[in-house]
């Protein structure tokens, strides 16, 4: 039985840092009466450490161009940095002309020395563009009817026109009767897909 051996010592040049590879274990200092005592080496393989790169979730706004993505790194080991990752790239399907919602930011490419790389997505949310409806001023003769009323629009990206915008009512609160003078013309009612 190995209970007859005493004093043996198994050890490898690897240690905690060594990187992925295989190392030899030894054996030494063992004795055993009426036993003379060889040894074999055994291997110590280590194995890449897992790495996950999870795309940071960004924001933009419709009609603008995609922001510089960025990653968190969960699983480096041994004091390493972010910085032993190389050929990273973070992309996303939306375009600037891609319409408000959430797309997806995924990671491709990336290779780091000790490291099995899996990748985590995250979303890149597109938000609203901010548009202005402004009335255009206005004038009529005491008792005529309200002329058309007619707006700007302030804020239209991608070659977006203002038939985009459906809903639209423009009215003031000036009657037929309503005395000379200044009155608002105010809007409602509009709606505009991404806007």
């Amino acid at each position: 039985l190995s209970s007859v051996v005493s004093g043996l010592a198994l050890g490898s040049t690897a240690t905690t840092g060594s990187g992925v590879g295989g190392y030899p274990i030894t054996g030494s200092g063992a004795s055993a009466a009426n036993y003379a005592i060889t040894y074999a080496t055994g291997t110590l393989t280590v194995n890449p450490a897992a790495l996950t790169i999870t795309a940071d979730n960004a924001s933009k706004t419709y009609g603008a161009a995609n922001p510089t993505f960025s990653a968190s790194f969960s699983g480096l080991v041994n004091g390493d940095l972010s910085s032993v990752v190389s050929g990273l790239a973070l992309g996303s399907t939306a375009s600037t002309g891609s319409g408000v919602g959430g797309y997806p930011i995924t990671g491709s490419g990336a290779s780091a020395a000790n490291y099995a790389i899996t990748y985590a997505p995250g979303a890149l949310t597109v938000n609203a563009a901010p548009l202005t409806i402004t009335a255009n001023d206005a004038s009529r003769v005491f008792g005529a009817a309200d002329p058309t009323f007619t707006a700007l629009f302030s804020g239209l990206v991608n070659g977006d026109n203002s038939s985009v915008v459906s809903g639209l009512s423009l009215a003031t609160t000036a009657t037929a009767a309503s005395p000379s003078g200044t009155y608002p013309i105010t809007g409602s009612g509009a709606s505009a897909a991404n806007y």
